[in-house]
């Protein structure tokens, strides 16, 4: 009599026959919950999500929305038909930097990269970009970084970026940060903004030559003096003049307005001579530099005295004959 097998369901391959004919049971296709947002699956999802932050992707520049603020002075179609010229024949070779329009679904928004930006919209061909996700203030400290290593900002377009993003409500460290400058750099800065409108810093332009020292020594002064900027080289410069020339004909320009001239010293009036009803003379009335002055005669001393006594009540009367005699002629 065959002896039966003890280990029939244990060991592999010892199935009975019926058991070898069904189909092995298939593995839930539904992973549990706590596995989905915890755990080591979690943990893979997340790499895999950084992984795709760090890779470069194709985005339609139809789907971008350039609504930053700005850190350049000029256009920015300024000289882009050379880097347009450059990436039709090389390729992109630096991404740009995107994160997930806030807003609008299915849309970004653009951290840095917005010269490449237009470059590649001009050649209708998907723009190689980074996709991350960050916060207001995470996006303000990549764009003012990544402009600081690749092409240092002159100190007025700091000074610009600084005003716009403290009117954007940043905090003075997120400034500090964005622009690498210091607590005592930031101050210079708003003094400048201070003494020069927006419009009369973006007529000179970057004037990326000109250290802060220079800026800073025309803003004091321009504040100290009280001096109408406005009114300093109103005429346009020169077509092909550079913004460092710019700056250097507006600096003159405010120094010729505000030195000071010797003036010639104006010629006093003809004095009037005053009399009484009778023919007495009363003495002399002289308007020099606007001032009015009386000189009595010798025997009127007494009559400069009260004069001089009932001022208020003469010159009243006097001033009321005036103003019924200007509106007689109105």
């Amino acid at each position: 009599m065959a002896r039966k097998n003890m280990f029939e369901g244990i060991t592999p391959g010892a199935r009975s026959e019926d058991a070898a004919k069904e189909p092995l049971p298939r593995p839930s296709n539904k992973m549990p919950e706590v596995f989905q947002t915890a755990g080591p699956i979690a943990a893979i999802r997340n790499d895999l999500r950084s992984v795709g932050s760090r890779s470069v992707q194709d985005i339609d520049p139809d789907l971008i929305e350039d609504t930053g603020l700005k850190d350049r002075i000029g256009p920015l179609d300024d000289g882009i038909e050379e880097l347009r010229d450059s990436i039709a024949k090389h390729g992109q070779q630096v991404p740009i930097l995107l994160r997930p329009h806030p807003k609008l679904s299915g849309r970004y928004q653009v951290v840095y990269g917005r010269r490449r930006l237009a470059a590649i919209k001009a050649l209708g061909t998907p723009v190689k970009a980074l996709i991350r996700t960050l916060s207001d203030e995470e996006a303000v400290l990549a764009q003012g970084q990544e402009n600081n290593m690749r092409k240092d900002p002159s100190f007025i377009e700091k000074a610009l970026f600084a005003g716009d993003l403290e009117e954007a409500g940043y905090d003075a460290r997120v400034v500090q940060d964005a622009l690498n400058v210091n607590r005592s750099h930031t101050s210079h800065m708003r003094k400048v903004r201070e003494a020069f409108p927006r419009e009369v810093l973006e007529r000179i332009g970057a004037a990326p030559s000109v250290g802060w020292k220079r800026w800073y020594d025309l803003a004091v002064k321009v504040l100290e003096q009280k001096i109408d900027v406005g009114t300093i080289h109103p005429a346009p410069f020169p077509t092909a003049s550079t913004t460092d020339q710019r700056f250097t004909a507006w600096a003159a320009a405010l120094v010729e307005a505000t030195t000071a001239r010797p003036q010639k010293p104006s010629k006093p009036s003809q004095a009037v001579p005053v009399k009484a009803n009778d023919g007495t003379a009363l003495g002399e009335v002289e308007l020099a530099r606007g001032k009015l002055g009386f000189r009595p005669s010798a025997h009127n001393a007494a009559f400069a005295g009260w004069l001089h006594q009932n001022a208020e009540t003469v010159f009243s009367r006097l001033h009321e004959e005036f103003l019924a005699q200007f509106k007689a002629k109105g």
